[in-house]
């Protein structure tokens, strides 16, 4: 039954770098990333059932046959309380792998990126402030401004830990990835139990695409292509914004939002760290 494994985020926390690595490796085949393959984790893109699903996977029935592994990428399935449980139903031996992120880090990260994007428009704290009222409004509106939601990692993984075995489920932190990312990547490839590498240059590393940092110099434009994006004018809106982007990083978070935010996300944090601690150790014992 594919896919055999999951990468299933958190957003902004490495997720489009792993699968990037894993792709090249010559053991595992990922399925391209685009929105049908939220399969798990998005309520409408669900109810198109579970054969049409299978049929996204008709392309690399020639690769699982000559013996490699299926992998795709869902970056919200640790999001929606539901996709657990429909992942499980469909293979309950399907392998998940998790990269969770500081999470005020990955909360403001996520903020930055869809102000760039286009579809933000408000100040952080204005956004993070508004989130629970926005959230209740669509399930658009859930998927693109849930960035408080999305780092309440506690609640989150209460649920994951009870249903996944742990022989199925790795949980990792995006500090390791970043800065140790050859012994990291080898705990995901033990766990898939294929290959491990000697060097990341195997999995051509130096030539995997970088994500530069960019944000819009105009603050109108963004509102502008908020509004054309919310009446469905994508394309226009984003190439709107994007005539704006300057690559540089985003502003340091005051310290009174910070203070905030590390009481609310406090049980959050401890999780992470925990996870983080884990993992390290993991990596310190081989």
């Amino acid at each position: 039954m594919v896919p055999n494994f999951i990468l299933g985020g958190a957003m902004k926390s490495g997720t489009t770098f792993l699968h990037n690595l894993l792709e090249n490796h010559p053991q595992i085949k990922m399925i391209d990333r685009n929105m049908d393959h939220a399969f798990f984790d998005d309520d409408r893109i669900y109810t198109r059932g579970k054969e049409w699903y299978m049929s996204l996977f008709n392309g690399v029935i020639k690769d699982k046959e000559e013996g490699k592994i299926i992998g795709q990428t869902s970056a919200d399935c640790y999001f929606n309380p539901g996709s657990i449980q429909r992942i499980l139903d469909h293979n309950p031996d399907t392998k998940l792998i998790f990269i969770l992120r500081q999470p005020i880090e990955r909360a403001y990260s996520l903020y930055w990126h869809q102000y760039a994007m286009g579809r933000e428009f408000r100040k952080f704290d204005d956004a993070i402030r508004l989130e629970p009222e926005v959230i209740k409004k669509s399930y658009y509106n859930l998927k693109n401004y849930s960035y408080m939601e999305r780092s309440r990692y506690a609640q989150q993984f209460k649920q994951i830990l009870e249903l996944v075995p742990a022989e199925n489920l790795l949980i990792m932190d995006f500090e390791s990835l970043i800065k140790r990312t050859k012994e990291s990547v080898n705990e995901v490839l033990e766990f898939l139990r294929v290959d491990i590498i000697n060097d990341v240059e195997e999995l051509n590393y130096s030539k995997l695409p970088k994500n530069s940092a960019s944000i819009p110099s105009s603050h109108f434009a963004v509102v502008v292509s908020a509004y054309l994006q919310k009446l469905g004018l994508v394309r226009v809106g984003r190439r709107l914004v994007y005539m704006f982007g300057e690559e540089e990083r985003p502003p340091k978070m005051s310290d009174t939002t910070r203070a905030k935010l590390e009481e609310e996300l406090k049980d959050d944090i401890a999780f992470f760290e925990k996870v983080k601690a884990d993992f390290q150790n993991k990596l310190n014992n081989k």
